[in-house]
């Protein structure tokens, strides 16, 4: 089964004729979940996948940070495959622990972890 990381990211335009350039997520709110829906949604390409969502740089997460997370869960494992977290923050993780995520969501400490751990 294919391993797939993806790093959720944002893009923002600047100047004078626009710039666009892209920035790795730190915040996964309400404002930002219809893009990483999208962003998971093309990685994973409606193929079974093993799928890491790398939340190093995501810095604050909100219930619909939460939700969109379980939702992608259930997306890949619909498919067959599995979704692991990647490196979250300590603030991330707590937040995971105190709503029981953490049971639900595997989280691994780095890429290289969840790639030598996934699916075993």
């Amino acid at each position: 089964m294919e391993l797939l990381i993806l790093t959720p990211a944002t893009q923002e335009s600047y100047g004078q004729p626009p710039t666009t350039i892209t920035l790795p997520m730190t915040r996964l709110d309400s404002t930002q979940v219809t893009g990483f829906k999208q962003q998971y949604e093309a990685q994973v390409a409606g193929q079974a996948c093993h799928l890491g969502i790398d939340l190093s740089r995501v810095e604050f997460l909100d219930s619909a940070g939460l939700g969109a997370l379980v939702a992608c869960h259930k997306h890949v494992r619909a498919l067959g495959g599995q979704m692991g977290l990647i490196a979250p923050r300590n603030v991330i993780l707590r937040l995971l622990q105190m709503t029981s995520l953490d049971k639900v969501l595997m989280v691994y400490a780095s890429s290289e972890d969840f790639a030598n751990n996934v699916g075993t």
